[in-house]
């Protein structure tokens, strides 16, 4: 612990000890005088030289350094020396008497006697957390079924976590319902929610170094999104952000240049819908537009800058996924799942865009799902279609596989 406290810089144990105190990235930035994205920034790096994912974690290896410490009157924050190690806690009796900007200065805060013992305790947590693991919620709580609830794991969960599943490196900062995009040997992570606010961070994982880096930010921070890959460019299209409206922006990412730029809006504000590249373009299906589910199905020309009704689900619907699949000469897109507000779809179904474009039907039925699922991932691979995780009132943790060819599914 000591040597990753030597690897923070001042500002960082500063602000490592200011978010021990729980108090807010807005509050934080305006005790500093900084933006509360350089805070955002500094917290990124702070969890990432920790090797922690949430402020709790931060919390408690603030404690570990003696930057914080717990006592009955209450827990107080102690600012370290150039050295890293801690000063002695201010006399309490002095402490009063100074003006309250010389606090700020000194980062000395008491909190209740509750909130020090919560600190205790969420050490605690960490340490049983360890032993044993479940899935954590990143906005616990939040009235809204588009941010992250509590959820619990099924019995046979440890079970499940066994076989064929590598650990990699972490990403920087910890999220969920983020877009995500495979573009050569890179997997980019943007945007989505985290434990303190929607991001709009944009990290790179290479696959071969097994290492993430920092990217230029999303202009328009929202969750519940998906990304295409087309010509080498990532397509970040609606999105669902901070004032929990629906978004019809569509925004692209270069990799070449790190730089972002917007094309033609949607025909509708959108989010929670399912995503697939096609050709020089790709298409939308279903998703949330702010009043309700919609069965409306999308297509974006790049090439054009334009977008096209291109016809309608079998049933309204978000939180689908969707993964092209070459089949002969042509693509097909595999349409799975998906919410309507009140039931998971275990449907498996095939849209066929070249038989859309001749005026025929395009849709075909194949083998349900074993489980209906909502907010899961699908990756096409070697004739075979996995689908992993999901689940809207608890995590599914049993993941399937579908043989294209046979039409059959296995777990």
């Amino acid at each position: 612990m000591a040597e990753a406290l030597e690897e923070l810089s001042a500002r960082e144990r500063e602000i490592l000890a200011l978010v021990a105190t729980g108090i807010t990235n807005q509050q934080i930035a305006q005790d500093l005088g900084i933006s509360i994205n350089t805070v955002k920034a500094h917290l990124r790096r702070i969890f990432g030289k920790l090797g922690v994912e949430s402020r709790t974690e931060a919390t408690t290896c603030a404690i570990q350094m003696g930057l914080i410490r717990v006592t009955p009157q209450g827990a107080e924050t102690v600012q370290p020396d150039a050295d890293g190690a801690a000063d002695e806690a201010p006399d309490a009796s002095a402490a009063a008497d100074e003006p309250p900007a010389v606090l700020s200065r000194r980062l000395v805060w008491r909190l209740p006697l509750a909130q020090g013992l919560a600190l205790v305790l969420a050490a605690v947590a960490l340490f049983a957390a360890a032993l044993w693991p479940t899935p954590r919620a990143a906005r616990s709580g939040a009235p809204s079924r588009f941010v992250d609830l509590p959820a619990t794991a099924p019995a046979d969960a440890a079970e499940n976590r066994e076989g064929r599943w590598v650990q990699r490196a972490s990403m920087p900062t910890a999220r969920s319902r983020f877009a995500q995009a495979l573009l050569g040997r890179a997997i980019y992570a943007i945007g989505g929610l985290t434990e303190e606010d929607w991001s709009g961070a944009v990290e790179r994982y290479d696959i071969s170094a097994d290492r993430w880096t920092e990217r230029r930010e999303k202009p328009t921070a929202v969750a519940n999104v998906g990304a295409a890959v087309v010509g080498g460019r990532i397509y970040v299209p609606g999105g669902y952000d901070a004032a929990g409206q629906a978004r019809d922006v569509l925004e692209v990412y270069d990799p070449e240049t790190d730089a972002w730029s917007t094309a033609a809006p949607l025909p509708a504000p959108l989010f929670a819908y399912a995503i697939a590249p096609y050709g020089e373009g790709f298409y939308l299906f279903g998703g949330y537009d702010g009043e309700g589910y919609v069965d409306t199905v999308y297509h974006y020309d790049a090439a054009a800058n334009a977008w096209s009704l291109a016809g309608t689900l079998s049933a309204p619907r978000g939180f689908a996924a969707a993964a092209t699949v070459r089949e002969g000469d042509g693509e097909v897109i595999y349409l799975l799942g998906g919410y309507d507000g009140q039931i998971e779809y275990a449907l498996c179904e095939s849209f066929r865009p070249a038989d859309a474009a001749a005026g025929e039907d395009p849709w075909r039925a194949h083998a349900p799902l074993g489980t209906g699922r909502a907010g899961h991932g699908v990756v096409a691979s070697g004739g075979k279609l996995y689908v992993v995780g999901g689940g809207w009132d608890g995590s599914l943790l049993n993941n399937e596989r579908y043989d294209i060819a046979l039409d059959v599914w296995s777990t």
